[in-house]
């Protein structure tokens, strides 16, 4: 059915049914917002780190009321340093594995890549795709040495990543960049397409 996930992957999906995202200027900024978000409801931080260029992002789940509660304290808070925000009530499950730096390995199925304008954009398009097409999520990469934009890439029969495609087109706009679909992948190409030799952070070497 559209979006299942191997057994494995549901075994270790949070069982979170809503996520909220804050891009946000300034780290003291973003601290202090996911300090009220913790503090105004039981809430999971999924992410709160500088990403590029210069922004800060804040990712939290949880079930509904409390993400909508924690939305509230944060936009108290955070004033005209947001920079975008999402909020996905009823999230796929695979959206959030993969936030959690979850890869999927592709088993010689069709691989689609997407990539989006910003972060939002990204987790908003790839909770589209699996909704909408028998496709599972290969990896997510949001914003860290990309300029802010995001990529992922979904995995699955031909005819089922071309319909995750046509579904991103719908939600994504201008905001989807570019996409690609390859029908049949080289053995080797998992291995090597994200490939990188060095640190994403010179100074952690």
């Amino acid at each position: 059915m559209p979006g299942e996930q191997d057994s494995s992957d549901r075994a270790t999906a949070p069982s979170h049914d809503a996520l909220a995202l804050f891009e946000i200027d300034g780290m003291p900024r973003a601290v202090v917002c996911q300090d009220a978000a913790l503090k105004r409801a039981p809430v999971e931080i999924l992410a709160c780190a500088p990403v590029s260029p210069g922004k800060v992002i804040l990712i939290f789940a949880g079930d509904v009321a409390a993400v909508e509660e924690s939305i509230a304290a944060v936009e108290t808070l955070v004033g005209s340093r947001r920079l975008d925000h999402l909020y996905l009530p009823g999230v796929h499950p695979a959206v959030l594995t993969a936030l959690r730096g979850a890869r999927v390995a592709r088993d010689g199925a069709a691989l689609g890549i997407f990539e989006l304008a910003t972060v939002a954009a990204s987790l908003e398009a790839a909770d589209t795709a699996v909704k909408n097409a028998a496709v599972r999520i290969g990896r997510l990469h949001a914003a860290s040495g990309f300029g802010g934009k995001g990529y992922f890439t979904v995995t699955g029969n031909q005819s089922d990543v071309e319909a995750a495609i046509a579904a991103v087109i719908a939600v994504a706009g201008d905001r989807l960049l570019d996409r690609e679909l390859i029908p049949a992948p080289h053995d080797e190409l998992d291995a090597a397409v994200f490939r990188r030799p060095w640190p994403l952070d010179p100074a952690g070497s």
